[in-house]
């Protein structure tokens, strides 16, 4: 099963934010650690399915005598060994070759979906998790890869049918919730976003990682919402997974400072700034506060 989880590094989305005074409204973005945790479960997925199968060299020649399923096997073993090298066009032609013989093979199809999204060729990966969804079309798998694929060309509204789709498929697989979330945020809809990453968390992601960018989502939704004191609780468990992440420090100030906690937001912005001196938010907010 693809994973999305969802889970990166804190981007500067709401930063610009948290300067100001009185603070206002968070913008319309998606927070970085989201979209951090799609890009590493994509950059994961071909791994899970083939990364026993890696190997330096051996056994990658093709055995005419051999079955459909070990020629497709070792052309996707090729496939990986060639995407590790970065000998992408020659990893393209074992995807191509594996495709080629028949029957077709919805997963093969999903693989190089992947494969074409690590490359940033979106339109081109959609186009895979379609031929996938027509030939295995119970597997929520496709309908999740095509969101991945729309959402990374903006195509926000159309992602979140298709993470509807596969929801309905499989309604337990919470990074499912999770991309859907995402992409309720991009479209300024944080209720629902903060619906979606509630019924994640309520599952149980997979991974710590994928909690922690759940949690932040969530927090950010809340924040959205004016919610402070919620936004401030799921900080504070962000917080617990990286007490270091400055970006997160900064949100949590704005929310404690919207909440009327001045002193405990001075505290975040100086913990932020201790983290990265250079910080212009963390030091703008600080000057800010102790001017006042």
């Amino acid at each position: 099963m693809a994973r999305v989880g969802v889970g990166a590094c804190l981007g500067a989305v709401f930063a610009g934010i948290v300067m100001l005074a009185p603070p206002v409204r968070a913008q319309s973005r998606l927070p970085e650690p989201a979209s951090g945790a799609a890009s590493e479960a994509q950059k994961n997925e071909l791994k899970s399915v083939f990364g026993g199968a890696l190997v330096d060299g051996r056994s990658l020649e093709i055995d005419p005598n051999a079955s459909v399923a070990e020629r497709r096997l070792t052309l996707a073993r090729r496939a990986t060994i060639y995407e590790e090298t970065k000998e992408f066009a020659k990893a393209e032609e074992s995807w191509a070759a594996a495709i080629k013989l028949e029957p077709p093979a919805a997963a093969l199809y999903g693989d190089r979906g992947y494969f074409y999204i690590r490359l940033g060729r979106f339109a081109e990966a959609f186009e895979d998790f379609n031929t996938g969804m027509q030939l295995d079309a119970a597997n929520p798998r496709y309908r999740f890869g095509a969101g991945r694929a729309q959402a990374l060309q903006s195509n926000y509204a159309v992602a979140v049918d298709l993470y509807g789709e596969a929801i309905k498929l499989n309604p337990r697989d919470a990074t499912f919730y999770l991309a859907r979330a995402e992409a309720y945020i991009r479209l300024d809809q944080p209720r629902l976003a903060r619906a979606d990453y509630d019924q994640a968390l309520k599952i149980r992601l997979p991974r710590a990682i994928d909690s922690y960018f759940a949690t932040l989502g969530r927090g950010f939704a809340a924040l959205k919402l004016a919610d402070y004191p919620s936004a401030i609780a799921d900080f504070d468990k962000a917080l617990e997974y990286d007490p270091r992440a400055v970006m997160v420090l900064l949100w949590r100030g704005y929310a404690r400072e919207r909440d009327g906690h001045i002193n405990l937001a001075l505290d975040d912005y100086e913990r932020a700034a201790s983290v990265d001196p250079g910080n212009r938010w963390a030091n703008a907010n600080l000057q800010r506060l102790r001017s006042n």
